[in-house]
């Protein structure tokens, strides 16, 4: 019964961003695109599917893995063709938001799992390596976001649910990491600049364009609302965003760039607010509900897929307070690691 409403709510929710593009901008070229980027939306009812199957979740398991290890081969390769490291970003297969993102989704998935003392212990350790690894091509990344939601979403569980873990870990840093300061000083105070730039709001371009960005974007939603409620329930659309924020941001200031170089005006650097004001609050809503159905049918699984699950959950909507990412292919990443988190087919038929 939760499956079926999840289902019909996927497909509505596709079929609802398509009215909205059709009744406001009322542009093709917006119905297209938006057709194309959300129509993993319509693989959700199959995907959900084909992962309460048992023997399907653990081979979607182990294919992650292996996705992984070939990513990590690829960011061995170009960090060892940068020789020295001093602090250049290094991505894999994807831009660097999409790479850092997907990444972060992994290491949280992977953490309940290697804590799982019904996995075997060759799998654990292999899991811990894929972890250890995947820490690495993070910071090399250099991705703030995919950093600060990473750590947030592991000390949350940590302290929740596995509390001697995380004592044991802290004791491991306290060790490890003096280690590493002596031995590798420059790289350590390379990556420490990077994180302590994450709370740096006064020197640091980005991030004070980005809280200008957020501002903007609350404003342009409330301007709407009150000026064009069209717009404010079924969206700029996707493509013609820019140009009617573009408008609406330079009737205000027309020298923002000046002010804020880092300034973007394509989006909003905040998922919910960029799909609301793209897509509109009807949309919007109905995604947020679509996570709320999603999340109480994890909760029916087994432990530790489930603590995966919805530490994937939290990982989304951190990640989604600095980048826009729900309608993007990370998105599709997204889904399926929920996806594997939902209970088996044999729960369900104990519950």
């Amino acid at each position: 019964m939760a499956n079926n409403k999840i289902f019909l709510l996927s497909i509505s929710l596709y079929i609802i961003g398509l009215l909205s593009t059709l009744v406001y901008p009322s542009n093709l070229a917006d119905t297209i695109y938006f057709a194309r980027k959300a129509a993993f939306l319509l693989v959700i009812p199959c995907l959900f599917i084909l992962n309460m199957d048992a023997e399907n979740k653990s081979l979607a398991i182990n294919s992650v893995c292996a996705g992984f290890m070939v990513a990590a081969v690829n960011v061995a390769y170009q960090a060892y063709h940068l020789g020295a490291w001093h602090g250049e970003r290094v991505t894999s297969f994807f831009d660097l938001g999409r790479w850092s993102e997907m990444l972060t989704y992994f290491l949280v998935f992977l953490l309940p799992l290697l804590l799982d003392a019904k996995e075997k212990k060759q799998k654990r350790i292999l899991y811990l390596l894929l972890i250890i690894i995947g820490y690495a091509c993070l910071i090399l990344s250099g991705s703030r976001g995919g950093m600060l939601a990473t750590v947030i979403v592991t000390v949350l569980y940590l302290v929740i649910y596995k509390r001697y873990v995380l004592l044991k870990l802290s004791a491991i840093l306290l060790i490890v990491l003096p280690l590493l300061m002596f031995i590798f000083p420059s790289t350590v105070n390379v990556v420490e600049g990077r994180i302590a730039s994450i709370a740096n709001t006064t020197t640091d371009g980005s991030n004070s364009a980005r809280i200008k960005m957020w501002e903007s974007g609350y404003l342009f939603a409330v301007d709407n609302l009150k000026n064009n409620p069209t717009t404010f329930f079924f969206g700029t659309g996707l493509i013609d965003f820019e140009r009617e924020y573009s408008i609406y941001i330079n009737s205000l200031n027309d020298n923002i760039l000046s002010d804020y170089p880092d300034f973007s005006f394509r989006d909003n650097h905040n998922g919910i607010l960029d799909a609301t004001n793209k897509l509109g609050i009807v949309y919007e809503l109905m995604f947020l509900v679509l996570i709320v159905l999603i999340t109480r049918q994890i909760m029916k699984a087994s432990p530790n897929i489930k603590y995966s699950g919805l530490s994937v959950i939290v990982a989304f909507f951190i990640i989604g307070m600095f980048y826009t990412n729900q309608l993007e292919y990370q998105t599709i990443c997204f889904f399926y690691f929920i996806s594997i988190s939902l209970p088996s087919l044999q729960e369900k038929a104990h519950a």
